[in-house]
């Protein structure tokens, strides 16, 4: 539908995935409430046959017995085609959005995490062909809905929310959009992304590794990035493998030299799966051992790659030297300037590398290295010729 395509400016693309850990957390959470003695009795009473502008007033009270009939009522039916909801349940829609975000609060932290499904079901509803124009009234509550579950004290809470504004990203109205309402809507998305940097940033591993998630669903890789440094989270082998997991398939994002870097990883499944990683990138063994060389920590097997690549054809030996001569082990460096001297023939980035080299290394070890084979600025000088008028230039005869 051309008329909707600039509404996915601020996520273009599309990114294949899903949240498996919140959809598992979901699950145990379903079972639970499904056992809670209230909302069994309002399920075989008058209240689950009322009205959802009825059930709206009894969410603003918070009561969770209304809660659970809501979201029983929010759920789409399994095996049964959706349908665009009409302008008259558009309307009762609303009324439960405004109540579920006027009782919020006063929930307890498992009905919290149930309104933020809530919320995410309703909003669902209005991406069915043809929906109601009234759709974009459903925005700002589920905003305040989700904005506030992301910041909530209880981890399950966040973490549940970040599933399911992890659908959110791609999502638009089943209608043609005005111009304004493409604004409104990326706006609307774009005000989701601190919450979820927020929660990112935080010290519960559980939310850490719910924003990874959600972030790896968002398609556009500027506003995706932040999860990307997590990939050498310190705390948690379960945070790492997150990242690997979400972004498996975003290799502008999760490049190949990063992957490298993990199979120095202490977690023995987390670099067996980057090696089945990089083989699905169509690198070969010998690449893959290459380049795990040259991202060791340790410095004696950084250099031993300049041994390896010597008298290659098949790579360019001199992009590896170069990146060896900027290595933070000095001793790396003063082994890359002979490796770097002793190609044929001396190339001028080869020339400049040196000279760059022998001026403003950090380590007199490789400066004197590299100046070596770096000629003296006497012998580099050439003689001027000589200026108008000079008496060189019309020599006087004896």
């Amino acid at each position: 539908m051309p008329e909707r395509r600039r509404a996915g400016l601020w996520i273009g693309g599309v990114v294949v995935g899903a949240a498996v850990a919140a959809t598992a957390y979901f699950g145990l959470y379903t079972a639970r409430r499904e056992a809670s003695p209230a909302v069994a009795v309002a399920a075989g009473t008058s209240t689950d046959a009322a009205s959802l502008t009825s059930l709206a007033e009894g969410l603003r009270n918070s009561d969770p017995a209304v809660l659970g009939v809501v979201q029983e009522r929010s759920v789409p039916r399994p095996n049964v085609p959706r349908k665009a909801i009409s302008d008259q349940e558009a309307a009762e829609w609303l009324k439960v959005l405004d109540g579920l975000r006027a009782g919020f609060d006063k929930f307890s932290p498992p009905a919290r995490a149930t309104a933020a499904l809530v919320a995410g079901n309703v909003l669902e509803k209005f991406a069915v062909e043809t929906a109601p124009r009234s759709w974009i009234q459903a925005l700002p509550p589920v905003h305040e809905i989700l904005s506030a579950s992301l910041a909530d004290p209880e981890s399950n809470v966040r973490y549940i929310a970040l599933g399911e504004l992890s659908k959110l990203w791609v999502w638009l109205p089943g209608c043609s959009l005005a111009e304004a309402e493409e604004d409104e809507l990326a706006a609307w998305k774009q005000g989701l992304h601190a919450p979820v940097l927020r929660c990112l940033a935080g010290s519960d591993l559980r939310s850490r590794i719910g924003a990874i998630a959600c972030l790896g669903l968002l398609p556009r890789d500027i506003l995706a990035a932040p999860a990307i440094p997590y990939l050498e989270d310190k705390d948690s082998v379960d945070v790492r493998r997150q990242t690997l997991v979400s972004f498996a398939h975003r290799p502008a994002l999760l490049t190949e030299d990063l992957l490298l870097k993990r199979l120095h990883d202490e977690d023995e499944t987390i670099r067996e799966t980057v090696m089945v990683m990089l083989k699905a990138r169509g690198l070969n063994q010998e690449q893959i051992h290459l380049g795990s060389l040259m991202v060791s920590p340790l410095p004696q097997q950084r250099a031993s790659v300049i041994n390896l690549i010597k008298g290659r054809t098949d790579i360019d030996p001199l992009v590896w030297l170069m990146q060896l001569s900027h290595d933070a082990d000095e001793s790396v460096r003063v082994q890359s300037v002979s490796a770097l001297a002793a190609q044929s023939p001396p190339t001028i980035p080869i020339k400049r590398r040196l000279a760059e080299m022998a001026r403003q290394d950090q380590s007199k070890s490789v400066r004197d290295a590299a100046s070596k084979f770096v000629p003296d600025v006497n012998e580099t000088t050439a003689a001027l010729p000589p200026l108008p008028g000079s008496p060189s230039l019309n020599p006087k005869a004896n």
